[in-house]
């Protein structure tokens, strides 16, 4: 894999980072956390820097969380829905 280096802006700061990732992927990542680290922000509970940043990535991990529950819960749904056919299926054919 191709990495190409970029320069993402993170409430203010820059960071270089290495990745195979493309520019406009990096680029949306960048939004995405800014708009989280705004969020944190709003709420005036820190001014701290390194916690108004480690506020908005748990804000992510957690959407992330969230995300993959409801996805393996649907997975289950899937298959169990799959069983169910495949069984009906069977005994059709008995």
């Amino acid at each position: 894999m191709m990495s190409n280096k970029y320069d993402v802006n993170i409430a203010g700061y820059t960071l270089t980072v290495r990745t195979g990732r493309s520019a406009e992927h990096m680029e949306r990542l960048g939004e995405l956390l800014n708009s989280k680290v705004r969020e944190v922000q709003k709420t005036g509970v820190t001014s701290n820097y390194l916690n108004v940043v480690m506020l908005a990535a748990m804000k992510l991990a957690d959407e992330i969380l969230d995300l993959r529950d409801r996805q393996d819960q649907e997975k289950r749904r899937i298959e169990e829905k799959s069983r169910d056919l495949l069984s009906a299926l069977d005994s059709a054919l008995k």
